[in-house]
């Protein structure tokens, strides 16, 4: 909220915005808070108060013995962009994230690491791995550059091998057709364009996050 004085000098409340969280049961004897929508009034949008938000979010649960992970309910672009920014600034504090540490594969400290400290889940701990190590990929050397590639491709291509519902959509994506209609088995050359169509996107996201993160480090 932002707070005012009106011309009479009484003091005034006005929303910026708001969200709402749901809790859900993590077994054992967990709960694994759920951010279902987080929205910032158009006179407020682009103040990095969408940031700000979902921080206070995360000070209400970190710490907290009792939350196991925070998850999104399928979170827009913009937000999705938002959440790894604020993840990835805070897993740039921890010592499994170092760059030293980044070269390599993502593992098991990593996401251990990032649960314990940010309540951050697996999934979007790798993520945050992806973008961190995009930042210090020295993209002009061929090789390195390269082996970011690959290293991210390999787990874009697992729905592939598992035959995921994931498959689908990028299945959709290529695809101009009826989406209540079969869809065909792709090729193993669509399957690439496919797999290098979602790389592309995934790279320019992080590519943002990362633009983000560089400005931050220079205030």
């Amino acid at each position: 909220y932002e707070k005012y004085k009106s011309p009479s000098g009484e003091t005034l409340y006005a929303t910026v915005g708001f969200a709402h969280v749901y809790q859900y049961y993590a077994y054992p004897q967990h709960t694994r808070p759920r951010i279902a929508q987080i929205l910032i009034l158009p006179t407020f949008a682009r103040m990095g108060l969408g940031a700000e938000l979902l921080k206070s979010i995360y000070r209400h649960y970190i710490g907290r013995d009792d939350v196991k992970d925070i998850t999104v309910e399928d979170p827009a672009v913009e937000f999705q962009r938002v959440r790894d920014y604020v993840d990835a600034e805070n897993c740039m504090t921890l010592p499994s994230f170092r760059r030293e540490n980044l070269i390599g594969n993502f593992n098991k400290e990593m996401a251990n690491e990032a649960q314990q400290k940010f309540k951050i889940n697996r999934r979007q701990a790798r993520r945050v791995y992806e973008i961190l190590r995009l930042k210090i990929t020295d993209m002009s050397n061929e090789e390195e550059y390269r082996e970011y590639r690959l290293n991210v491709k390999r787990r874009l291509n697992i729905p592939f091998k598992r035959g995921s519902q994931d498959v689908r959509k990028l299945e959709s994506a290529l695809r101009d057709m009826d989406r209540k209609g079969p869809l065909p088995m792709l090729s193993s050359e669509q399957r690439m364009q496919a797999l290098d169509k979602e790389y592309r996107e995934l790279e320019t996201e992080y590519k943002k996050v990362i633009q983000r993160l560089e400005v931050k480090s220079e205030e």
